[in-house]
């Protein structure tokens, strides 16, 4: 499930989707962070704060990427967050990810 929400947490916009699928937990995170990005640049938003966990924050935002399985996935969140320099993402300890919108 993707959350969208303001700065002040009012919930903009929400999405959730099924796959069938043997992927692993960051794997999905990776596709559910893809997915947001599509969400957000198809809805003409800007400034935005993706939350993910440290270790998703770390394969996008590390230029060398220890060769994994979802490779692609990742090439493709960081190609579309090239594009938008007021896209940013960060990572968050609690279990609280979601998505801020300013």
């Amino acid at each position: 499930m993707i959350c969208f929400r303001d700065s002040t947490r009012l919930l903009l916009l929400g999405k959730s989707d099924y796959f069938e699928s043997s992927a692993t937990v960051l794997e999905a995170e990776t596709i559910s962070l893809l997915e947001a990005i599509k969400v957000v640049i198809s809805n003409g938003m800007h400034v935005v704060l993706f939350e993910s966990c440290k270790t998703l924050y770390n394969v996008i935002s590390f230029t060398k990427v220890p060769l994994i399985d979802f490779e692609d996935l990742v090439f493709q969140c960081r190609s579309l967050l090239l594009n938008k320099p007021d896209f940013v993402v960060s990572h968050v300890r609690s279990k609280l990810i979601g998505l801020f919108i300013v």
